[in-house]
């Protein structure tokens, strides 16, 4: 990944064409760059802060609001780029130090940083769902947790040969936030059970087949792609610039197909859900015969999946790495996805924004999440203590309770979302 979204030879050009070119804060820089024609502009905007793996914090939230809606509101930009400062992330998630801080604060400051975090990812990542003009998420390297709740709003979504896509939130006692219960209940049965309770990774080949992303595109072509969204005949008419976008993208990666088919080695990994297609099948194979509506539907189903989960014989190393993350994850959060996906599948993506923020009010104010954080990241002694020892110790109680509102009827704070 290079440290800028442009190449040298690109950068020398833009410099004297770009109109605006401002460093909001080190976290997050945003560039504008001229059209060849000088009538309009691409927004880049680079999360930059590589020593997190560009984890956001409150701070990112805010600067990333406000450059989506003087973009969003200018005239004169026609596309946007977002992307991930260094090698090894577009976003590795958020920053979870922080929350901890937070939930482990006393007096006023206690939940003070978490909630307000919360409130400001929601409704400002909703927005890039929103943008209108064409957004092209660029995902290299890791794509996780709020990262992957910024990143899969954008209408064209890249992935590069090294990305490992995730919503790991199971490990920490979370449960895959930012319109997880959106994106993972539209998965073909049961991909987004999978997924959500093993926190498996998912490369850009997988995630092609599945719907995750758009396009699979070399990591070092970024630059090379400015470039030509420069060269593209821009308009005024949105629909159209889209197309552009679209033709641009499918040609660099037929031209990646072409060079892959002549290298020695594919340049990009091999699926690993066709390797372990069948053994996930299998694993669900009780829920797809059954109708499963209720909390004790979803207990007796994980509890089924646990035996099944362990009873499988595989030498693959990715399905076994899915088993271990779901036998050391968090027993409560595993009965919250199952309501995810239940629920998230028959709501629009404004109801789960509304829905997914109760959740997330209600998990830094039970300790299961403060105990993940504290065990994987904190203490990292990677033994987290949680509430209950297995998926048929959590009390159906216990799960209603997290669905709670903390308003009254008719004040949720997204009602006018």
């Amino acid at each position: 990944m290079p440290k800028k979204p442009v190449s040298k030879k690109t950068t020398s050009v833009a410099r004297s064409e770009i109109k605006e070119a401002a460093l909001l804060e080190k976290s997050v820089l945003a560039e504008e760059v001229l059209s060849h024609d000088g009538q309009y502009r691409i927004g880049i905007m680079t999360l930059n802060s590589a020593s997190t793996m560009n984890a956001v914090d409150l701070e990112m939230v805010n600067l990333i609001d406000d450059i989506l809606a003087r973009w969003q509101a200018d005239d004169g930009i026609v596309a946007m780029v977002m992307c991930g400062a260094g090698d090894k992330a577009f976003s590795a998630g958020g920053d979870i130090r922080q929350l901890y801080s937070s939930m482990q604060a006393e007096g006023d400051e206690h939940l003070k940083y978490a909630d307000a975090f919360f409130h400001g990812e929601y409704s400002k990542n909703y927005r890039v769902h929103l943008f209108g003009k064409p957004l092209i998420a660029w995902g290299h390297g890791f794509v996780m947790g709020g990262g992957l709740g910024l990143f899969i709003g954008a209408s064209h979504r890249v992935g590069t040969e090294t990305l490992k896509l995730a919503w790991p939130e199971i490990r920490i006692g979370l449960f895959p936030d930012v319109a997880g219960s959106y994106y993972l209940s539209r998965l073909p049965f049961p991909l987004g059970h999978w997924m959500a309770l093993t926190g498996s990774q998912m490369n850009a080949v997988d995630c092609k087949q599945v719907g995750l992303i758009d396009y699979c595109v070399p990591n070092n072509e970024l630059s090379r792609l400015v470039e030509q969204l420069r060269q593209q005949p821009w308009q005024e008419n949105k629909a159209m610039n889209n197309q552009h976008v679209r033709r641009l993208l499918t040609r660099f990666e037929k031209q990646s197909e072409m060079v892959s088919s002549e290298a020695p080695e594919p340049l990009f990994p091999k699926s690993k859900l066709n390797e372990n297609q069948k053994d996930i099948k299998q694993l669900f194979a009780s829920m797809s015969q059954q109708r499963f509506t209720s909390l004790a539907d979803n207990k007796s189903a994980l509890s089924y999946i646990a035996e099944r989960l362990n009873a499988l014989d595989s030498d693959n190393a990715w399905f076994n790495q899915g088993r271990d993350n779901f036998n050391a994850g968090c027993p409560a959060t595993a009965h919250l996805i199952m309501r995810q996906l239940q629920l998230g599948k028959n709501m629009t993506l404004k109801e789960v924004v509304q829905w997914e923020l109760i959740l997330a009010l209600q998990s830094v104010r039970h300790p299961d999440f403060c105990e993940g954080i504290r065990a994987m990241v904190v203490d990292k002694d990677f033994q987290p203590i949680w509430q209950h020892c297995s998926v048929n110790d959590v009390p159906q109680a216990w799960v209603e309770a997290m669905l709670v509102p903390l308003w009254p009827v008719g004040e949720h704070p997204f009602d006018r979302l």
